[in-house]
C-alpha cells in the first residue's frame, strides 16, 4: 500500500498575519495533512513593476500594486517551521529565487517544491538539484519535452529523488482542462513518481488522480472561500480537506497490492458462491466437488471448508 502525501498549500492566504499563518498550520495538521506549504517570494522579485499596455506605452503593472502582502518575510520561516514541527507536519515553502534557496537551506528544509512557472528557470533548478534534497516539480502549462528537459537538468545537478506533479495552471481550471490521463503518461515516460497539483473544485480530481497512481496531492486551503484574495476562491476549506484526506486513506486500502486473489473475507464464502458435486444425503461436497472449490495453486485451502 502506497501512502499518498497530502500537501496543504497555505500560500498567501495568511494575509500577512504571522499568527494567522500559525492557525492555518494547526488546522491543516488537524485535518490530516502531511505537509503545510507556503511560498517564499517578494513582489519585487516576482512581478515586473512596469509593463507595456496595448498601445506599447510603458505603464505601471496593476498586478504589482495588487500583490499586497502575499509574500513570506524571511524572519517568518523559522517560527513557521517550528510551529509545523510542534503540530507534527512537515514545513515546506516554494522558493522563487536563489536567495530563497539559501535561506531555506540554512533552516534545514527537508524537501522543496518547484513552481510550474520555474520549470525552465535553469539556475533555480540547478541550485535545488545541488542540495541533494528530495524535490517536487510542478508541470502546469508545459509540454512533455519541456518536463523531460527539466528532469534532466535536475538529475545532472544532483537530484536523485524527484516527484513530478501534473497540473492545470488555471485557477480554477475547466474540467476538460484537467487531462488527468497525463498522470499515467508522465509516469510511464519518465519512470518517476507522479502526483497532482490541483486547483479544481472539490476532491474529485485528487481521488481520481490517486486511483491513476498519484502518490502526492497538493491542494490550496482556506478558512473561508469568501475571503478576499487571489487564492481563497478556489481553495479547499478545512472540513473539505479533512474529508478528502479521509477518502484518500480509504482509497489507499482499497487499491490493494494488485494481485488477483480472494480477499481474506471471501475465503469462507467460496463454497457458497460456487457450483460443485454434493452428497445428496449430507449436503456436503464430495472430494471432486472440493477440488472444484480449491484453486490448484493453493492445495492447503482444503482446510478452509
Amino acid at each position: 500500500m502506497t501512502h499518498i502525501d497530502v500537501i496543504a498549500e497555505i500560500g498567501s492566504n495568511h494575509g500577512g498575519d504571522l499568527d494567522e499563518a500559525k492557525r492555518y498550520i494547526a488546522a491543516c495538521a488537524k485535518a490530516g495533512a502531511d505537509v503545510v506549504k507556503f511560498q517564499t517570494l517578494t513582489r519585487e522579485g516576482l512581478i515586473a513593476r512596469f509593463v507595456k499596455d496595448g498601445d506599447g506605452k510603458v505603464v505601471e503593472n496593476p498586478k504589482f500594486a495588487g500583490f499586497g502582502n502575499a509574500g513570506l518575510p524571511d524572519d517568518w520561516h523559522a517560527p513557521l517551521k517550528a510551529c509545523a514541527e510542534d503540530n507534527g507536519v512537515e514545513f515546506m515553502s516554494t522558493p522563487f529565487s536563489l536567495d530563497a534557496v539559501a535561506l531555506m537551506e540554512s533552516l534545514g528544509i527537508k524537501r522543496y517544491k518547484i513552481a510550474s512557472g520555474d520549470l525552465t528557470f535553469t539556475p533555480l533548478l540547478e541550485a535545488l538539484g545541488a542540495t541533494g534534497k528530495p524535490l517536487i516539480l510542478s508541470t502546469g502549462a508545459s509540454y512533455l519535452d519541456e518536463v523531460a528537459t527539466a528532469v534532466g537538468t535536475l538529475s545532472r545537478a544532483g537530484c536523485t529523488d524527484l516527484t513530478v506533479l501534473h497540473c492545470a495552471a488555471s485557477y480554477p481550471p475547466a474540467w476538460d482542462d484537467l487531462n488527468l490521463s497525463a498522470i499515467t503518461t508522465l509516469r510511464a515516460t519518465l519512470g518517476l513518481p507522479v502526483g497532482l497539483s490541483d486547483h479544481s473544485p472539490g476532491a474529485m480530481a485528487p481521488i481520481a488522480a490517486a486511483a491513476l497512481g498519484a502518490v502526492l496531492i497538493e491542494k490550496h486551503v482556506t478558512f473561508d472561500r469568501t475571503t478576499p484574495g487571489p487564492d481563497h476562491p478556489f481553495a479547499m476549506e478545512m472540513d473539505e480537506l479533512a474529508a478528502m484526506i479521509a477518502d484518500l486513506r480509504h482509497l489507499e486500502l482499497a487499491l490493494g497490492d494488485g494481485i488477483k486473489k480472494p480477499a481474506a473475507s471471501e475465503i469462507h464464502r467460496r463454497r457458497n458462491l460456487r457450483r460443485g458435486r454434493y452428497d445428496a444425503t449430507t449436503g456436503k461436497p464430495d472430494d471432486q466437488g472440493r477440488d472444484w472449490l480449491r484453486p490448484q495453486h493453493a492445495p492447503d485451502e482444503r482446510a478452509e471448508f
